[in-house]
């Protein structure tokens, strides 16, 4: 019992230090933001938005973008442009508990 309660241990660590990359990666990711101000350029151009609307969502989109660049380099990221999610950084899982519904008192 012992040794499958250590692979669900190692596995639900393993699935959680994934997540914390993705989300780590995510948090320094302009790229999303990046395509949102192309299409809101692109929408401009084909007077799908006003020059309002437009400055409107370029006005919130370079807020993230510098949001971004602040939290990378208090991560002690590199230079924008650069890729910063992983370097650096580590995570450390703390504790995992795990309850599978079974009870060792009444085994015995």
């Amino acid at each position: 019992m012992l040794i499958v309660d250590s692979l669900i241990v190692s596995g639900v660590k393993f699935v959680l230090t994934r997540l914390a990359e993705a989300v780590q990666a995510e948090m320094y990711d302009e790229t999303a933001l990046r395509e949102e101000l192309l299409a809101a350029q692109m929408k401009l151009e084909l007077g799908e938005i006003s020059e309002d609307d437009f400055a409107r969502i370029e006005e919130e989109v370079l807020a993230g973008m510098r949001e971004i660049r602040a939290r990378r380099d208090a991560a002690g990221g590199g230079a924008p442009g650069e890729e910063a999610a992983g370097e650096g950084s580590t995570f450390r899982i703390e504790s995992v508990e795990a309850n599978l519904g079974h009870d060792e008192a009444a085994d015995d």
